[in-house]
């Protein structure tokens, strides 16, 4: 509610309060300015179904591809949380190009009472190779505390459970964090009004919790050396209003302070993914993050989603001081995969849209599908067209080549609004001959 001032008339405050929002609207579209030409290309795509689809409106929260030193075949891994499973397949010429594939699944349901896994790592832990899963317990927004944390084992399937009892979980990743030879976990303890950063301590069979930020809504948490000083640092993604990029430094211990690397200054920004990538093929981690969630349905009426939302990256130095450049701005932004299409030698970025229709109107364009090709300091953004919405909220990489690059992808329709969807599938896409990639 606002307070008009003694003196200024109710019709001057309102437009006082027009020309103030619209200037700061405008300062969230128009910072840093990305260098790049909209260039619309006749991308050649080939979908195959991996796994058969057993229900109408698939709900894939997340698909990655995970594999260890002693295992020469990754494995793609992808999670249903409305069923409470997920899923694992050797990533294999056999299941990628035919479609045969040999699928593990893992149904939590059948250890708790009410299971929701949204995002699965990889790691040895005291010894053995377990899947480490994120439970969100409840997939829409709650504050019950019905997440977790569960490790599976590989081998023998068994279940074992790191933490419970807290707001809804949503990334546990692997990493020597306080340096004592074995394997922590960093935890996104996403909530809904009360939530969490933190990190647990490997002790034996006892895992100790660490809190880094008292806020909700983290969506990755990934355990890094930014600063290349030897020790695992982590970085995190924020939503729920706080939308911002944080940096925890470590001290080597596991003593860490705080440091802003990117904050929106609207609430409704949406920051969907992180990623951790040396994306200049300098020799350090640079971040890649998107903004694209609406799910929080407070989008104010009259906004472009295609002006707020999209890609960026921070750049490290070397030393973790971070640059930001915007690349492109697109509808629903929510996940990237890279590849170095055409060979020639940098990484460029398939950025995956997801986009809720009934949100905007009618007439609002939706690119669910692009390829940002590196040029030098700058970026070209090519379209690729689509007949249908793939519903696409997660996506991996998971070959490249000269003329051809692939991923796969899982549908994500909790509200069930249709298109062409799959529980499990990949993406071909062909690069055409007259693109400047090739």
């Amino acid at each position: 509610m606002y307070n008009v001032r003694p003196g200024i008339s109710r019709k001057a405050a309102t437009f006082l309060i027009v020309i103030l929002t619209l200037a700061i609207v405008t300062e969230v579209y128009l910072q840093e300015s990305p260098e790049n030409t909209t260039k619309d290309e006749d991308w050649a795509l080939k979908i195959t179904p991996l796994v058969s689809n057993e229900v109408t409106n698939p709900v894939v929260a997340n698909v990655r591809i995970l594999g260890d030193s002693s295992n020469s075949t990754p494995d793609i891994v992808f999670t249903e949380p409305l069923r409470g499973i997920f899923s694992t397949a050797p990533a294999t010429t056999t299941c990628i190009q035919s479609a045969d594939c040999d699928l593990t699944t893992y149904n939590l349901s059948d250890e708790f009472h009410q299971a929701a896994p949204v995002r699965v790592s990889l790691g040895e832990i005291n010894g053995q190779n377990q899947w480490i899963v994120s439970d969100i317990g409840i997939l829409h927004p709650s504050n019950e505390k019905l997440g977790r944390v569960v490790l599976v084992n590989q081998e023998s399937g068994a279940v074992t459970t790191v933490i419970e009892g807290i707001g809804r979980t949503v990334c546990a990743e692997p990493g020597d964090i306080d340096g004592d030879g074995d394997l922590d976990l960093t935890l996104c303890e996403f909530g809904h009004d009360e939530g969490t950063v933190s990190w647990l301590e490997n002790e034996g069979d006892n895992w100790t919790q660490h809190i880094l930020d008292p806020r909700p809504g983290s969506i990755h948490a990934h355990p890094i050396d930014v600063d290349s000083d030897g020790d695992l640092d982590i970085v995190t993604i924020l939503s729920q209003l706080s939308e911002e990029v944080m940096l925890y430094r470590n001290d080597g211990s596991g003593n860490f302070s705080n440091e802003s690397l990117y904050k929106s200054n609207v609430s409704y920004y949406g920051m969907s993914g992180l990623k951790t990538i040396d994306l200049d093929l300098d020799g350090d981690n640079d971040l890649v993050f998107t903004n694209g969630d609406t799910m929080d349905f407070d989008t104010p009426e009259g906004i472009d989603p295609n002006q707020l939302h999209g890609v960026a990256w921070l750049e490290n130095d070397g030393g973790g001081n971070f640059t930001h450049h915007d690349i492109t701005r697109n509808w629903g932004a929510y996940d990237s995969a890279f590849f170095d299409i055409g060979n020639d030698g940098d990484l460029d970025i398939v950025l995956a849209c997801y986009q809720v229709s009934s949100q905007f109107p009618a007439e609002t364009q939706g690119t669910q599908l692009l390829i940002l090709e590196r040029e030098n300091s700058t970026w070209i953004r090519h379209n690729v067209e689509t007949t249908s919405q793939y519903r696409m909220l997660s996506i991996a990489g998971i070959s490249e080549g000269e003329s051809e690059i692939s991923f796969v992808f899982g549908s994500h329709d909790p509200f069930a609004e249709g298109g062409e969807l799959h529980r499990l599938a990949t993406l071909q896409l062909q690069v055409p001959l007259h693109s400047s990639v090739s």
